[in-house]
């Protein structure tokens, strides 16, 4: 799913794909150059660097922008589907306190029916959700 017409080149050939502006490896490559920090940093480390400094303007303008980014791809699927819940897994589940408020804000200027009630969830697996479906099948 594009949503930036001619945007940074995903590994599928296209540009401007969802999963290249809305991954949690983009999160973290584009917090470590927004926010100067060493380029070996871990991800728990990031997730604690974000914590700590949440007030801070750089830290605003990268979760805003991610989110913005998240906000896009995630309310295209609302309008397509109208589902009653979007999951959120994987490692956006660490950021989930931080980013689930948000992102719901800024889904609501993208999508079209108001009235549709939708509910955005953390797995209750957390990053293990997707490795534990995954060996359900």
């Amino acid at each position: 799913m594009i949503i930036e017409k001619d945007g940074i080149q995903c590994k599928c050939g296209k540009k401007g794909c969802f999963e290249t502006y809305a991954s949690m490896k983009r999160f973290k490559k584009t917090a470590i150059q927004k926010l100067n920090l060493h380029e070996h940093i871990d991800s728990e480390e990031i997730q604690n660097y974000i914590r700590q400094n949440i007030n801070t303007i750089n830290v605003q303008e990268l979760v805003d922008e991610y989110l913005e980014n998240v906000a896009i791809g995630i309310a295209d699927i609302i309008n397509i589907f109208e589902p009653e819940a979007i999951c959120f897994g994987g490692s956006f589940s660490y950021y989930q306190d931080i980013f689930l408020p948000i992102l719901q804000d800024k889904i609501q200027k993208y999508i079209f029916n108001k009235d549709i009630e939708h509910k955005l969830i953390p797995t209750k697996l957390g990053n293990d959700a997707g490795i534990i479906g995954a060996t359900l099948i």
